[in-house]
């Protein structure tokens, strides 16, 4: 039986080391703050760039060095035949583009998969090859196999404030001023390996709630679970409780990572789910 390694990004949003607890090697993303790069839990941390933004700081990030990617790569294949690299939406970030074209140096031992989605969205995907491969499904089928799954998961993300997705150039002055007027809150959607805003709620607990509903009316028999907050365990477990219910499963709580918490800012709370 071959021995295979699993490969993720950064936005899953666990450290090195909890990702090793799952048998998961991880690759950073770039964390940009006043232009200075940093690796993602490399160089620095999720508290670090939650404090960044917290000052003020401008606070991006971009993809995946294909260098890193290229070491990670060689030192797997010394001790397994082949490797599964799964990544961010290549609609978000061009990580998936920079994963195959390095992984074209290795004569098909990686296969590249797109998740269409991030953070909790990744494990769902990263867990389904697993199946699959124990299951018998060939090398070459594996992406098929995996596609009806990943094509059900979706992601509902709040954030906490309009600031941030203003500071990064989401919404013009205009907007920001009347949401912030109004206290509006967008209700986010990962769908298709998009983000697109879903509704507007009036304040943060009816934002909640309406994550709540757009969850249930998704999956309405029940859902696997993962939350995920950039500084806001408190937010995340007023949200566990608004989605409790006979049939739905959290299977974890986590950082969101700076690939979501850069852009939507602390605050932001967000959940994750596939069907059962």
């Amino acid at each position: 039986m071959e021995r295979t390694a699993f490969v993720a990004d950064s936005t899953l949003g666990l450290s090195p080391q909890e990702a090793l607890e799952r048998d998961i090697y991880l690759v950073p993303q770039q964390v940009i703050i006043e232009g200075q790069s940093y690796r993602d839990f490399v160089e620095i941390t999720p508290s670090q760039v939650i404090e960044a933004q917290l000052a003020g700081k401008k606070v991006s990030t971009s993809q995946i060095s294909a260098t890193d990617l290229e070491a990670l790569y060689s030192n797997l294949l010394e001790k397994f035949d082949r490797i599964v690299s799964v990544h961010v939406s290549s609609k978000l970030s061009g990580t998936c583009s920079t994963a195959r074209m390095v992984a074209e140096k290795f004569g098909g031992r990686v296969k590249v998969i797109d998740s269409l989605t991030l953070n909790g969205g990744l494990s769902f995907v990263i867990e389904e090859a697993r199946r699959k491969l124990a299951a018998g499904v060939s090398w070459d089928r594996l992406e098929e196999a995996i596609a009806p799954l990943a094509q059900r998961i979706r992601g509902f993300v709040l954030p906490a404030t309009l600031e941030y997705l203003h500071r990064g150039g989401r919404i013009g002055g205009l907007q920001h001023f009347i949401g912030s007027l109004l206290k509006l809150l967008p209700v986010l959607e990962v769908r298709d390996g998009l983000v697109r805003p879903l509704e507007r709620a009036r304040g943060w607990h009816k934002g909640l709630q309406q994550m709540a509903e757009a969850f249930r009316k998704a999956f309405p028999e029940g859902a696997r679970v993962v939350l995920a907050h950039a500084y806001n365990s408190q937010g995340v477990e007023e949200l566990r409780r608004l989605i409790s219910q006979e049939g739905v499963v959290v299977e974890d709580v986590r950082e969101c990572g700076p690939a979501v918490a850069a852009h939507t800012g602390p605050g932001t709370v967000a959940l994750f789910a596939a069907p059962r």
